[in-house]
């Protein structure tokens, strides 16, 4: 096999030790600004200087290391150091493990290269604290708004953070500094566990579409009302939900999900009619026009099925998020790699968002999965092999060096 090589048993060490950070019998949980994850921040910071690296932390968290020397370029390398509540040790934090374990062995192997080698432990990607997720990687790259900044300000005080400052605008991201930023990641879904690939190839973030659906009818009481006289909402929005599945196989693509994960019954009786139902539908793809197609789809069965059942329905646009696509070169060295790493690796779409996504909109941006064993993430469950780390840290390394010199 050709390449250079990562230091698997440390890899594997400093994946292990972080994950005792913020560890107990539900899982693991480094909750953004809790007391577990800024211990787990400054762990990560002290092992970057003892790699050898030039560090620095901003005032919402994010933790930063530099390799030795000046350069015109820097590829960033990273993912994120926060945890869902009671999640695995793996999901952001085998990004950035396996990013620091590069940075450190380019530093010990003296490579020359033309880019610099910055890496970072985004703060708050998960969401679980306050905002809406992503929350590093949106200050480092385009910032907050007031409103959120106006949230944040104690809740970082309360952390031991310095805080959002303007001064820090200098220290933030120029595009033009950075020739591109690269994230490994677990894949958090079963594709590559199930067809037994090694590497996940990322083409894009899949934009998200996002409706709420409201079914009108009557209330009345249930034991008294003949079943030809209801205007039965949760029967129109039961039927609606039924349909998604083969709306978005017959209106989308291979990759195209849709999901109702939000129903809300009024009044919520069980001896009365409901009179009205709300539920919240999401449907994914790399596509917009797509997704807006399953969407549409959607729409007309919605109305169809309240003329059905006697019912009014209305609909509302809750959120459209664009997709992010990846580099289509950076895509082509990770495949090269990886091939040259004798790994099986599958193009494929990433249906969770990402910091990768913030970055995708203003510099070439790459993305390496990982299998996650039965697909399972966000639980104590979740779990990738540490030959599966050791691969990933290994194609990361490559991908980073093929593109830095």
């Amino acid at each position: 096999m050709n390449g250079m090589r990562v230091n698997g048993d440390r890899l594997w060490q400093n994946i292990v030790e972080l994950g005792s950070i913020g560890r107990s019998q539900k899982g693991v949980s480094r909750v953004a600004f809790s007391e577990a994850d800024i211990e787990g921040r400054m762990w990560f910071l002290n092992k970057m200087k003892q790699a050898g690296l030039n560090t620095r932390i901003d005032g919402v968290g994010n933790v930063f290391g530099e390799t030795p020397g000046e350069y015109e370029k820097r590829i960033l390398v990273g993912s994120h150091l926060d945890t869902v509540p009671h999640g695995g040790m793996f999901d952001g934090a085998l990004g950035v493990m396996a990013a620091l374990e590069c940075a450190q062995t380019l530093v010990e192997h003296n490579v020359t290269t033309r880019c610099g080698v910055e890496i970072v432990g985004f703060s708050n990607e998960e969401g679980a604290t306050v905002g809406s997720g992503l929350l590093g990687s949106r200050y480092f790259v385009e910032g907050i708004g007031m409103r959120e900044k106006g949230i944040l300000e104690q809740i970082l005080a309360s952390a031991g953070l310095s805080g959002i400052k303007e001064s820090e605008g200098c220290k933030r991201f120029k595009s033009s500094a950075y020739e591109c930023y690269i994230e490994l990641h677990v894949e958090q879904g079963g594709v590559l566990d199930n067809q037994k690939y090694d590497v996940g190839i990322v083409q894009g973030i899949v934009g998200i579409h996002t409706y709420d659906f409201r079914f009108t009818g009557m209330s009345n009481h249930a034991g008294t009302t003949p079943m030809d006289q209801r205007r039965d909402a949760l029967l129109g929005a039961a039927n609606l939900i039924a349909s998604i599945p083969n709306t978005v196989s017959e209106y989308g693509s291979r990759a195209t999900v849709g999901t109702c994960g939000q129903v809300t019954v009024h009044p919520g009786a069980r001896n009365v009619i409901p009179g009205r139902v709300d539920l919240s539908i999401e449907v994914r793809d790399l596509e917009s026009e797509i997704a807006n197609r399953v969407v549409e789809h959607l729409k007309a069965k919605a109305h169809s099925l309240a003329d059905a059942c006697g019912l009014s329905v209305d609909v509302d646009g809750v959120a459209i998020s664009s997709p992010a696509m990846m580099d289509a070169r950076i895509q082509e060295v990770i495949g090269d790699i990886s091939l040259d790493l004798g790994l099986k690796a599958k193009l494929m779409p990433s249906g969770a968002g990402h910091d990768a996504g913030i970055f995708a909109k203003h510099v070439p941006t790459g993305m390496i999965f990982v299998p996650s064993r039965a697909g399972i993430s966000h639980s104590p469950d979740e779990w990738t092999e540490p030959s599966d780390c050791i691969n990933g840290a290994n194609v990361l390394l490559n991908t980073v060096l093929a593109l830095a010199r």
